[in-house]
């Protein structure tokens, strides 16, 4: 099994039993300035603070590779109503500092006949969660 990474304790992973993975990572980062208007002149910009950066990516999660999507969803919901803070680790290397899980957005792919849920995509927005 290759670990891609993982997000806390939620792994990205994928081999030839388990697909549990993750595409198109995102971070955007942010500078606040304030606008100083000025007669007949362009206004003055003066640097207020740098925001917190935040970042989404959307999740993989299939039952034919090992992963039980609705379980899946439930954790990261349960992550994100907790405001649980996170570590985002991709390719053993952090990216940001801490993280929340600020949205969630499920996608429900495809059903057996019984309407067991079995291919999902989890669309996960995270915000920094800078250190006191």
């Amino acid at each position: 099994m290759a670990q891609v990474g993982t997000l806390g304790d939620i792994v990205f992973k994928v081999s030839e039993k388990t697909v549990q993975t993750f595409d198109g990572l995102q971070i955007e980062s942010k500078t606040n300035y304030a606008k100083h208007t000025r007669h007949n002149k362009k206004p003055l910009l003066e640097f207020q603070y740098n925001d917190t950066d935040t970042a989404r990516f959307s999740m993989y999660l299939s039952a034919f590779l090992g992963v039980n999507p609705k379980t899946m969803q439930k954790k990261i919901d349960k992550y994100r109503k907790q405001g649980k803070i996170l570590t985002l680790v991709i390719g053993g290397k952090k990216y940001g500092t801490k993280w929340v899980i600020t949205s969630h957005s499920k996608g429900y792919k495809r059903f057996d006949n019984k309407g067991n849920l079995l291919i999902a995509e989890s669309k996960v927005s995270l915000e920094e969660y800078p250190e006191r």
